[in-house]
């Protein structure tokens, strides 16, 4: 396969986000959780390869001064072909355009285990960092029964 059979989109059904979160061993996301998580996205970045999603990149933000960059996926069947730089490029590329004159934005990520050095060659840093402590994150399931659980 040739980069060229790469395109990119900017939108992703449900079943198709969650296909890619399962190649990489991520939870899925209930359907309707999913469904509004993408509708809500203030950009979408998806790799396709024909008609099949082989990556993707979306941001959140509250329309400030804040941008989350989450969900950086490409299928380890894709990975090695400069897919994810790709979409990080037209990730940071789109906040940059969206930044005027004077302002300052902050943006922010999560980066999977062990991948800290993919996103250090855009700029990011490690956290701890300055005066930044480390970044947390928890999940939180309710099962059949009305049980919560954080982990």
């Amino acid at each position: 396969m040739n980069a060229e059979e790469i395109t990119y989109t900017n939108n992703i059904t449900v079943d198709a986000y969650n296909a890619l979160r399962k190649s990489v061993d991520w939870i899925q996301v209930a359907k309707k959780r999913a469904a509004i998580a993408l509708k809500n996205s203030f950009y979408l970045c998806v790799a396709v390869c024909g008609e099949k999603p082989v990556g993707m990149a979306r941001i959140i933000s509250d329309g400030g001064y804040s941008y989350f960059i989450t969900d950086v996926i490409v299928d380890p069947a894709y990975q090695g072909r400069y897919i994810g730089t790709e979409m990080i490029t037209r990730t940071l590329d789109y906040i940059q355009k969206d930044v005027m004159e004077g302002e300052t934005v902050m943006i922010s990520l999560m980066s999977a285990y062990q991948r800290e050095h993919f996103y250090e060659r855009f700029g990011f840093h490690k956290r701890p960092y300055g005066n930044h402590g480390s970044g947390m994150s928890v999940w939180v399931s309710r099962d059949e029964n009305g049980n919560v659980t954080n982990y």
